[in-house]
């Protein structure tokens, strides 16, 4: 997201557009300068078209997030891509039905747009005695490619329509496919019900790379790409939470594991850490109190800067920027917690005292051992797509 940059924010929810949008610009410009007498009017013309249709794409979006926001689901920014847009999902909600209506949102902003605007339409087009051809989808195409606000409006009524009805498609992880699982998954397990949602989204991952290839649509490969690609990883993210959700926290707290005290220094973690595989340490001040954690990275970050002599307490994260859990809540909801705070660790606690540290590899630890029990011979747990996973996104 570092190569993105914020528009405005409304509703708590930032909007983003990728730098490589220019380069849709460009192309609207140059696609239309050539169905103009003047190539500079048609120029602008393109342009003014793209920037609509992304506003439409916002609006879907939005549509996704206000929802989600509805339901109790945080979402951080929508951000504004070449081939569309992506609402980023902290999480998706556990409830097919909810999961249905923030899926099914978006395509139906966009035929209420079309509902709103074909009215507009109609009454430039008596205005301006304009005709709208309907003779074969070419003759409109090019007559949506001439400047004009009668033809503007044929394109944002159609582009609606077919934003709409594109996006209902089966092919998972897009809204059509999510409505499928959602819907699929009213009946059987969720992890079942996605599974079959990206089996069907592949086949039609494959027909969009086939229709892409036949028209030379660089577009329609893309998304078949991000169909395939993005229907695998969430796949494999819903069987992980599903093998987490067996293991409670204390379950996976190690036993043995070492404190450090406020009075120690820097040294001491290096000693520790050279003759065990713990890497993150409770630190307690001397009344036992848990008041922050040294972390491998800030380990290092101190033997760098300050050398071993430094203070733990000098270096160490504060107990306050650390996310708190029970020991009775189970993996899933901890390695959520840490995908969303962005901290590698979190500290279980029952009341005001401290039970242990939990890692990122403690979890992957524990999902490679359940994981490769509940698979079975031949089918190895990946931890790595796991820790890689990202929030969720529905996009246009």
């Amino acid at each position: 997201m570092g190569t993105s940059a914020t528009l405005f924010k409304v509703f708590d929810i930032e909007v983003r557009v990728h730098w490589s949008f220019v380069l849709i610009l460009a192309y609207g410009a140059f696609q239309y300068s050539s169905s103009a007498s003047n190539p500079m009017i048609g120029a602008a013309y393109g342009v003014l078209v793209i920037l609509l249709l992304f506003v439409c794409v916002t609006l879907h979006e939005f549509g996704h997030a206000l929802v989600a926001k509805r339901f109790k689901v945080n979402v951080p920014y929508i951000t504004l891509l070449p081939i569309g847009g992506v609402a980023s999902l902290e999480r998706m909600p556990d409830k097919p039905l909810q999961e249905f209506l923030i899926a099914i949102a978006g395509p139906l902003v966009n035929f209420i747009l079309a509902g709103l605007l074909f009215p507009l339409l109609l009454l430039f087009r008596g205005l301006q005695n304009s005709a709208i051809t309907f003779d074969n989808f070419n003759q409109l195409l090019a007559q949506m490619q001439s400047p004009g606000v009668v033809n503007l409006l044929i394109y944002l009524v159609v582009t609606n329509l077919a934003l709409g009805i594109f996006n209902l498609l089966p092919a998972f992880p897009m809204d059509g496919g999510r409505v499928l699982r959602a819907l699929l998954a009213m009946g059987m397990t969720y992890v079942d019900a996605t599974r079959i949602a990206v089996f069907v989204g592949r086949i039609m991952a494959a027909l969009f790379a086939l229709w892409g290839i036949l028209d030379v649509n660089i577009f329609l490969l893309l998304i078949a790409f991000f169909v395939y690609v993005g229907g695998g990883s969430e796949r494999e993210a819903v069987e992980s939470k599903a093998v987490l959700r067996n293991v409670l926290a204390e379950q996976a707290l190690t036993s043995n594991a070492v404190n450090l005290y406020t009075s120690e220094r820097v040294d001491r973690a290096v000693d520790l850490i050279m003759s065990s595989y713990q890497t993150d340490y409770p630190v307690l001040d001397l009344s036992g109190r848990f008041v922050g954690v040294l972390t491998r990275s800030r380990l290092i970050y101190a033997l760098k800067e300050v050398g071993p002599e430094a203070r733990i307490v000098d270096v160490m994260v504060k107990a306050e920027e650390i996310p708190i859990c029970s020991p009775s809540q189970d993996l899933s909801v901890i390695w959520e917690l840490m995908v969303t705070k962005g901290s590698r660790v979190v500290a279980i606690k029952r009341a005001n005292q401290l039970l242990g540290l939990l890692t990122l590899d403690d979890i992957s630890e524990v999902f490679q051992v359940y994981g490769a029990k509940l698979a079975g011979p031949g089918r190895p747990a990946d931890s790595d797509t796991m820790l890689a996973a990202k929030p969720e996104a529905l996009d246009a």
